[in-house]
């Protein structure tokens, strides 16, 4: 397992998403299943009409930070070099990189909702110790 593979599970499935239209910008929280093959790729679910859809129709960049646990010394990734947009993958394709059992319980239907991919370019993982940052090549 490789350090950002460690941080992202320290975030147990929790990350806040971003996002920016005409200057406005707009935060929420989301689960999230990484690819185990392509670590810097993790998927969400949206319903079609949320305002996050709306947002991600003008500008696909997005900053994200995955949630802050004491427990864990404080691990976080953080990037504001990141993209998000509907994956060409089906829910079939990513269905078992979802673990969190929460996230199962606020989507009961993931299948009806529409499949992002978030793409992280490079990230800065975050701790009470300190930092280091990554860049991906994909």
């Amino acid at each position: 397992m490789t350090l950002f593979e460690e941080y992202a599970e320290a975030a147990n499935g929790l990350i806040y998403v971003a996002t920016e239209k005409d200057g406005q910008p707009s935060l929420r929280i989301m689960g999230f299943g990484m690819d185990p093959k392509q670590p810097n790729h993790w998927y969400l679910v949206s319903q079609p009409d949320a305002n996050k859809m709306v947002d991600l129709k003008q500008n696909e960049k997005v900053a994200i930070m995955t949630y802050l646990s004491f427990e864990n010394g404080g691990k976080r990734i953080e990037s504001n070099q990141a993209t998000m947009e509907p994956s060409k993958k089906t829910w079939a394709d990513v269905k078992d990189c979802f673990t969190n059992p929460v996230f199962h319980k606020n989507h009961p239907h993931p299948e009806k909702e529409v499949l992002l991919e978030l793409t992280i370019h490079s990230a800065r993982l975050s701790a009470f110790s300190g930092d280091e940052t990554v860049t991906f090549n994909d």
